[in-house]
């Protein structure tokens, strides 16, 4: 009877060790399936939770969209880093393409060298990089086309950009899915697009190379400053200097920005580019802009009269003569860091430098409905100057012996978005015996949604000469950058077009995480290694100056042979260098030791840990399951 019983326990044993690997396969199949795109992220900055922008932008894509990554297993092996950049990017589209409901496509290739695959990257204009002097190239790029042959591309993925990795895609797809060429216009009081009033006879008016940035992305349509009408198919428009801007213009704008379109503003207190035009009256006219009304209504102002002096940031002048130069910083011109830019922001995330002049100081008002993200900036400790210290034969002497720190962040340029109200509560200007405006839209009182505005407080970036040098090659002007001026302006446009979708996307934090630790202590040991190699060859450099003073003191003796004491002080020397690099042989050893147990240590941990608590918690729940059993069986 007990065989028999035991039998049965056996057979029903199996049979339930059975059932559970069904059952285990079964579940992965069907979550595989249906739960494909379930995600759970416990990081603590959600860094592989999508924004909500690119779920709403993948969920309106019409036309299909075919994403295809290029990527050489090469690269991988020979460089981990890009291995682990590779599957995240994978990862990243995969989620893409679970979310746009079959409209995008995602395809993976390896352009193995001298393959069809190879060409199609090469003539997507993906960047190939050879692994070693002449090899063989590898890529790590990305195209993608829609159904009308438009093409996307990212010719290779930088890690360093990962914070934008999101930005980047979630734009390629935008621009797939929304192929029209955008438009922006332009009131300008400076001849950015070229000069109307060429400085030389003959001379031909030349559109600043800023102007030159943006028609390779968008089409350009200029206005003059009295226009009352701002188009509807704009996408944005872009203002700059407004020093004479009527009021019909500034309603336009105010209705423009109300009814959903966005605005990039250049002012300034101080259009140094302005002062240097020929006036055709002989007399200096205004270089100062501002949109008060506008400003107002939309919660922000342009500081009255003062322009910001940074001695952190000056750029150097020659304050002297071309006979006698006198270098020295010059507070008022700004050139602008990593630490003077919102690294958290696509627009100026990415960019080295820019360039400024006399900018100005832009201000939230107090109670404001918007928001005002500040995006340049000047560095702590900048302070507030007066224009009339700048506007005429500024001394860069005085202005450094004058300065002092103010306590107060400085912005340069911000973006302003929320809801706001119309800077024209009564409706349209009204001029006596005016004809009213034809084709005017409906006056608005409120915004139709957030609005979205980058105001910058200095009109003297855009110029050619603060940030690009230019030459004629054969007919052709060549430019140079030496500051990021135009990128600034192209990203801003390129952002704000974009819509809010694009403009809420945030920069990422970086999914690879070092051993802090380990990091620590390795900087530890090399500083102390540094330290003592420091030591040893300042002791060589003086060993070796002893002995050349010894040879060129018996040179000029005429001694040929160095005498004993001589030989002994050298051999000492020797023997002396020999005993510190043993030494400091030693010390990078048990150092390099010390790092080799920590991490070992850590990889242990990393993956014995999640098994042993695993193991301990069913022993535990295993002894309590006896224990209720005896408890019950004592009880009966």
């Amino acid at each position: 009877m007990e065989s028999r019983t035991l039998k049965s326990r056996q057979t029903l044993t199996l049979i339930a060790i059975a059932l559970g690997l069904v059952l285990f396969v079964a579940v992965n199949v069907i979550v595989n399936h249906t739960l494909r795109a379930a995600r759970v992220d416990l990081t603590q900055t959600r860094l592989f939770t999508l924004s909500e922008g690119t779920h709403r932008i993948l969920g309106k894509i019409d036309e299909p969209v075919t994403i295809k990554l290029y990527f050489s297993p090469r690269l991988g092996r020979e460089i981990p880093l890009y291995a682990n950049y590779h599957a995240r990017v994978r990862d990243l589209l995969e989620e893409y393409a679970s979310l746009a409901g079959g409209k995008l496509k995602t395809e993976y290739y390896d352009p193995t060298p001298y393959s069809d695959v190879e060409d199609r990257a090469v003539a997507y204009r993906l960047q190939g990089v050879p692994m070693e002097a002449g090899g063989e190239q590898v890529y790590f790029g990305l195209a993608g086309t829609n159904s009308t042959d438009d093409e996307e591309i990212i010719p290779f993925f930088q890690p360093e950009r990962e914070r934008f990795l999101e930005y980047d895609l979630t734009k390629l797809v935008y621009n797939l899915a929304n192929p029209k060429r955008r438009q922006v216009g332009l009131i300008s009081a400076l001849p950015i697009a070229g000069d109307a009033m060429p400085r030389m006879p003959g001379q031909m008016p030349a559109p600043w190379v800023v102007v030159d940035q943006i028609r390779q992305n968008f089409t350009l349509r200029q206005f003059g400053s009295d226009t009352a009408n701002i188009p509807s198919d704009l996408d944005l428009i872009m203002v700059v200097h407004p020093k004479e801007l009527s009021e019909d213009g500034q309603y336009a704008i105010d209705q423009f920005v109300l009814r959903g379109g966005r605005a990039l503003i250049f002012v300034d207190p101080n259009s140094e580019v302005d002062a240097q035009r020929p006036n055709p009256n002989g007399v200096p006219g205004p270089t100062a802009s501002d949109l008060p009304t506008l400003f107002k209504a939309w919660g922000i102002e342009l500081a009255q009269d003062r322009v910001i002096g940074d001695r952190f940031t000056a750029m150097k002048v020659n304050a002297g003569t071309q006979a006698r130069p006198r270098v020295m910083d010059y507070i008022a011109w700004m050139s602008l860091k990593a630490p003077n830019m919102n690294r958290n922001d696509a627009i100026a995330g990415e960019l080295n430098q820019i360039n400024l002049a006399s900018a100005g100081i832009l201000k939230p008002t107090e109670g404001a409905a918007t928001s005002f993200t500040p995006l340049l900036y000047a560095s702590p400790g900048a302070m507030s100057l007066e224009v009339d210290k700048i506007k005429f034969g500024p001394d860069p002497a005085q202005l450094l012996k004058d300065y002092k720190a103010g306590n107060e962040q400085l912005v340069i340029a911000a973006r302003v978005s929320g809801p706001a109200k119309t800077a024209f509560p009564d409706g349209p200007p009204k001029v006596e015996g005016r004809p009213p405006v034809p084709d005017r839209a409906p006056h608005i009182a409120e915004s139709q949604g957030p609005i979205n505005v980058i105001v910058v407080s200095d009109t003297d970036m855009l110029d050619d000469r603060f940030w690009v040098s230019s030459q004629d090659f054969f007919g052709q002007r060549v430019v140079q950058p030496s500051a990021s001026n135009g990128d600034f302006v192209v990203n801003a446009l390129d952002q704000l077009m974009g819509g809010g979708d694009l403009i809420g996307l945030r920069s990422r934090g970086i999914s690879a995480r070092p051993f802090e630790l380990v990091q620590s202590i390795q900087r530890d040991a090399e500083q102390q290694y540094r330290s003592k190699e420091r030591a040893l060859q300042d002791k060589l450099r003086e060993t070796e100056k002893k002995l050349s003073d010894l040879q060129t003191r018996d040179q000029a003796g005429g001694a040929a042979i160095l005498s004993p004491e001589q030989q002994k002080a050298i051999e000492d020397a020797r023997r002396d260098i020999i005993s510190t690099r043993q030494e400091l042989r030693g010390v990078q050893r048990d150092l390099r030791q010390d790092i080799d147990r920590l991490e070992t240590t850590l990889r242990a941990a990393n993956i014995a840990l999640v098994p042993v608590l695993v193991a301990i918690l069913a022993m535990v729940l295993g002894w309590v399951r006896i224990w209720r059993r005896r408890r019950r069986a004592a009880t009966a």
